[in-house]
């Protein structure tokens, strides 16, 4: 007996490695051949040019995270590391640590430790963007380890929470949801809230912890709560926070699983949908609630099920993206991880269900089979257009901006970054994206000189002094822009008398995101005179000032 579970357990271990080795080598495969963009660079330019209290004090509450993973990313550019090797090694670590944590400490079977790596959001999103998702991801996993134990060993969880909190914003309301949820579920199993008084205050420990917790939250949210001229407060709300939050709980469990109707380009708070879209969706959605349910109400559960989603999504309904929408996926392997180990789960619990419906044992079965397949199916097919996409295009215009800017000595001209017509102290990604290619701040309009974008909102009284400046200034060689027009705009603003119109350098990105895809541009445009100093000849396409 002892040799069959020694075998069987090196038996798992063997398996566990392997699906490890795939989806690390998968993983670096993307990571070699991805661009990174604006959201990879500017913590990268945050974590190089700003003093380490500026990255824990100051910066967060215009960023509106915890200062942890800039902080990550200033100790390893302290290495002297370039840029791409700075940020995709510290994401390749967490990468790494959630996919050990899923195959080899996680009580799924095989086939979903298999099925697991497979999601987009795993092997693509959280992988191949280097972004603090997959360091939220790990957290999550270390939280749900430590669960069962939490009553006999509260500090690994405790500790795990607090590193949850450290991690995202949504981070700190999914921590405080779990905490709710083992306090409330606990008053339901026991029906009385004398008792679960009673229960906590004999285990000080874990009291003591979840008061540690909720101070260690509290320190955060004071660190990342946004000031007053951040952009962000002053962003105009033409959207429902009930509908919002309805999105968030029966329209994301589908696009994480199965549907592909959002473009990452869009916020939850601008989603657009056909009526079939939303029906679809939501339909699917009560599918995969219907199975957390039946999972949680057999473990008594429910306060587990319901609570630190609804916490997560109060937050989403303020702001997300889809890219986001994997918080669901962490809370549904987080629910499962916590449930498993209270009785593993059967693929009986469903089948039970379905054939009450008068339906036979192996239609059932191939019912619940078949929407895993469908799920497995969609997941594997965003992945393969995803890297497809980012390994056949560049993601971001910038590295070969970059080199077109050291050939030609770019660097050392005037160059102005577009602004958007309400604020001088808001660009376009991949202007500012081009900084973390030097050891400067290539635009001399930037805000403050720095290469970061500060996200202060400029007032009126600042946005016309920044124009008085720039006229100060000069006219400069080259306007940096998205958009062509945008360079007219800014000389009809600032009153120059050279006329942009010509092309300099022109570079087109494609950010997949599943099966869409979400086209990037960035241009270099300058006068006629300018021009032909740099390549020796006249312009010769027209302007847009006549198209």
């Amino acid at each position: 007996m002892n040799n069959k579970i020694k075998n069987g357990k090196k038996s798992e271990l063997l398996f566990g490695l392997v699906i490890t080795a795939v989806a690390t080598v998968i993983g670096i495969i993307g990571l070699i051949f991805h661009e990174p963009w604006y959201e990879e660079a500017q913590p990268y330019l945050v974590a190089r040019d700003a003093s380490w209290y500026e990255v824990i004090f100051t910066i967060p509450h215009y960023e509106g995270h915890p200062p942890l993973w800039h902080m990550l990313i200033k100790l390893a550019s302290c290495l002297g590391l370039s840029y791409e090797l700075t940020i995709k090694g510290v994401q390749f670590i967490f990468f790494e640590a959630m996919i050990l944590m899923l195959e080899l400490r996680s009580p799924f079977s095989r086939v979903t430790k298999a099925l697991l790596p497979t999601s987009f959001f795993v092997i693509y999103h959280y992988c191949v963007l280097s972004r603090p998702y997959a360091m939220m991801m790990f957290a999550g996993l270390l939280c749900a380890s430590f669960y069962s134990k939490r009553r006999e060993k509260p500090l690994p969880y405790i500790l795990s929470m607090i590193f949850l909190c450290l991690c995202h914003s949504y981070g700190i309301a999914f921590a405080g949801g779990i905490a709710a949820a083992d306090i409330t579920g606990e008053m339901i199993r026991n029906r009385s809230f004398r008792k679960t008084v009673s229960f906590f205050s004999g285990n000080k420990k874990l009291t003591f912890g979840y008061a540690a917790l909720l101070a260690a939250a509290i320190a955060v949210i004071a660190d990342i709560i946004p000031k007053q001229d951040t952009m962000a407060v002053h962003l105009e709300n033409n959207y429902s926070y009930p509908a919002a939050l309805l999105l968030c709980l029966f329209f994301v469990p589908s696009e994480v699983f199965v549907t592909s109707f959002s473009s990452d380009a869009s916020s939850i708070q601008d989603e657009v949908n056909s009526i079939g879209e939303i029906i679809g969706a939501g339909a699917v959605s009560l599918i995969i609630w219907g199975i957390i349910f039946i999972v949680c109400k057999k473990r008594r559960m429910l306060a587990e099920m319901m609570i630190p989603y609804l916490f997560a999504s109060l937050v989403m309904s303020i702001y997300a993206y889809p890219h986001h929408y994997g918080i669901f996926l962490l809370y549904v392997i987080f629910i499962m991880w916590t449930a498993a180990e209270s009785e593993p789960v059967r693929l009986e619990e469903f089948t039970a269900v379905i054939k009450k419906s008068g339906i036979s044992d192996k239609f059932a079965k191939n019912c619940v089979i078949g929407g895993i397949a469908v799920s497995a199916a969609m997941n594997v097919y965003w992945d393969v257009c995803s890297y497809a996409r980012d390994i056949t295009n560049p993601y971001d215009n910038s590295p070969a901006a970059a080199e077109w800017i050291k050939e030609n000595h770019i660097d050392d001209k005037m160059l102005m970054i577009a602004w958007t017509p309400d604020d001088t102290n808001i660009y376009p990604d991949a202007p500012v994206t081009l900084n973390a290619f030097f050891d400067k701040n290539l635009y001399y309009n930037m805000e403050g000189n720095v290469a970061y974008v500060t996200h202060i909102k400029a007032d009126e009284a600042e946005r016309e002094a920044d124009r008085e400046y720039f006229r100060s200034m000069g006219a400069p060689d080259f306007v940096v822009c998205s958009f062509p027009q945008s360079a007219l705009s800014i000389e009809n603003e600032l009153g120059f008398d050279e006329s942009y119109i010509a092309e300099a350098y022109s570079g087109e990105a494609i950010r997949p995101f599943k099966d869409k895809i979400d086209e990037k541009h960035l241009y270099f445009i300058c006068t006629r005179e300018t021009y032909k100093e740099l390549y020796g000849k006249d312009y010769e396409i027209p302007s847009y000032k006549n198209s």
